[in-house]
């Protein structure tokens, strides 16, 4: 029979945290989900880690030669029968009581997708409390968009705070674009712009694992500034006429530029010329420090503005580090893991 929901889990050299990520599921697992662990060419033993923790589960297995995290999840898309699919990061895990706040909401709603709300967490510190937001969208479909994507309480680019209907998904041909990085991006927007119904859970359900060493994220990779580069630049073409979702695209490509500078000098001039497609469009925004970057025009001020933004992002973290992670809720010796 097919389920309710289909959970994918890419897996590439993380079995020092797929252990967590398996035990989040196993803890609440029910008979209306199902699981799909891709393993995408790791060299450890990430796989048979996590299917180690998930002993009473049926987990569909995928092995694959590395393809990188879109190819992952399209396999996951692709091999799932669920009415509804959720992409789980192999180093993230999922908050108690998740999987049954998503199924009492599909009671109710029948919706394209399903936006939800997450925790940060790291292992020294802690969880950082969530803060507070109501979900109140406009009617028009595209002040919508702007509306999600303009979040002020949280980021709203990652994939994985959308559980999606397959067939929809799969339908208007709504997969990862393979080969690039910073995939989450171009895939969000397209995603919220062809959904039709959009229900919001309110209740916390992802854990997001944002500091740790070695993720793609926090990885020094050349080649993920240039992807984003490049899919920003593209998109803000596309939708020249919507100033709020080129501002929002802009800061996607913002947020990152204190990176340029602790790259070497052959890797600068790759990710400059990525840049020098993206800065024009700076111009789209409303915030001044974008229309400041934008006239960055050659690569030595590009280089002394993100030398400045990299001390501002350091200080920032040293004044509020202290205060950022006061609130420990009571999840790791409830939840079981």
């Amino acid at each position: 029979m097919n389920k309710r929901l289909s959970i994918i889990i890419p897996l590439y050299n993380v079995r020092d945290y797929v252990d967590r990520t398996a035990k989040s599921i196993a803890s609440q697992w029910t008979k209306d989900i199902e699981v799909i662990v891709i393993d995408d060419g790791s060299i450890d033993d990430s796989l048979d880690v996590c299917i180690s923790h998930l002993p009473d589960i049926e987990v569909i297995k995928i092995i694959q030669e590395n393809k990188g995290l879109s190819a992952a999840r399209n396999a996951g898309i692709r091999a799932a029968t669920g009415e509804y699919l959720l992409f789980l990061d192999g180093d993230d895990f999922l908050l108690p009581g998740a999987i049954r706040n998503i199924l009492s909401l599909l009671e109710i709603d029948s919706p394209d997708v399903i936006y939800g709300r997450f925790l940060l967490w790291d292992f020294k510190r802690g969880f950082t409390p969530a803060r507070p937001y109501e979900y109140n969208p406009p009617e028009d479909a595209k002040k919508r968009t702007e509306y999600i994507l303009g979040n002020p309480s949280q980021p709203s680019w990652n994939a994985w705070r959308y559980i999606t209907r397959r067939s929809f998904i799969t339908q208007n041909n709504l997969f990862f674009i393979d080969g690039i990085l910073s995939e989450d991006v171009p895939w969000t927007l397209t995603v919220l712009e062809a959904a039709g119904p959009i229900s919001f859970l309110k209740e916390p359900f992802y854990a997001y694992y944002h500091s740790r060493p070695l993720s793609i994220m926090r990885s020094r990779n050349p080649k993920r500034l240039i992807d984003l580069n490049n899919s920003v630049a593209n998109l803000v073409k596309q939708y020249k006429d919507r100033p709020v979702v080129c501002t929002q695209l802009v800061w996607q490509s913002f947020l990152f530029i204190y990176e340029y500078c602790l790259f070497k000098q052959t890797e600068r001039n790759e990710i400059y010329n990525s840049y020098r497609a993206v800065l024009p469009k700076y111009n789209h925004s409303d915030v001044r420090l974008h229309r400041i970057t934008s006239k960055c025009n050659n690569p030595l001020l590009l280089y002394v503005l993100s030398v400045g933004m990299l001390i501002l992002r350091q200080m920032r973290r040293i004044l509020v580090g202290v205060r950022r992670f006061p609130w420990r809720p009571k999840i790791n010796t409830t939840s079981g893991y």
